[in-house]
Formats: structure tokens, C-alpha cells, sequence
């Protein structure tokens, strides 16, 4: 079986610019390959948004052009509220998402059982 449904769920914390950038390309090349792709923000991933969408920075093209493709699907609800950049988050156009019975955490189980190969980074 070859997984053609992919999510990429961003944690990188602030330090991590290497994983955060890198779950961008690995979206976007997967995207580009046909694959199904969903990507999303997650723990302290959440303040990815923010930085990438500064025009200063060097990876805002990129994010960008990611953004332009559809793929980035939303920002973990309840920890955008604990690292409070929730506002910020929907400022860059990405909708919060929270699944209920696990306190508005993104639907990770949900997620698997659609069919998705979780990559988290």
C-alpha cells in the first residue's frame, strides 16, 4: 500500500527553523506529486504563522507560496490559546481547529482514521 494522504503537523519550537521550514517543502513537493496533503500548526509550532508571515523573513516566500496552494489547513485551537497567538494565526489567514472531546486539540485520531500517514516535525 503507498500512502497518498499525507498530514504534517508543525511542533518546531522557535529554535527549529530547519523542521518547520522543512514540513513547508515536504507539504508543498508532496502537493506538486499529486498526494493529498494537509498541513498543520501544533504546540509551539502555533507561533510559525507569525514569523513566516513577517515579510522580513527569509522564509516567507515560501510560506506564501504554500499558503497560495491551500494545503495549510489550520493552527491547533487550544495551543494557539495557551502560547496566545491565536489572534495572530487567524491574521494570517489560518483557521483555528479543535476537536472537542480532547480539549481543542487538532482531530489527530480522526486524522489517522480518514487515512492520513501523520508526519510530525
Amino acid at each position: 500500500m503507498v500512502a497518498d494522504k499525507f498530514l504534517i503537523v508543525i511542533q518546531a519550537n522557535q529554535q527549529d527553523v530547519g523542521k518547520a521550514v522543512h514540513g513547508l517543502l515536504y507539504g508543498q513537493e508532496l502537493y506538486e506529486a499529486g498526494c493529498e496533503v494537509e498541513i498543520v500548526f501544533d504546540g509551539l509550532g502555533t507561533q510559525w504563522p507569525d514569523e513566516f508571515g513577517k515579510p522580513e523573513h527569509p522564509f516567507h516566500a515560501l510560506f506564501k507560496q504554500v499558503m497560495k496552494s491551500g494545503i495549510i489547513k489550520g493552527g491547533c485551537q487550544a495551543c494557539s490559546g495557551f502560547f496566545e497567538v491565536a489572534e495572530q494565526i487567524e491574521n494570517a489567514g489560518i483557521p483555528l481547529i479543535g476537536n472537542e472531546g480532547s480539549g481543542g486539540h487538532i482531530p489527530f485520531g480522526q486524522y489517522v482514521k480518514d487515512g492520513f500517514l501523520p508526519i510530525v516535525l
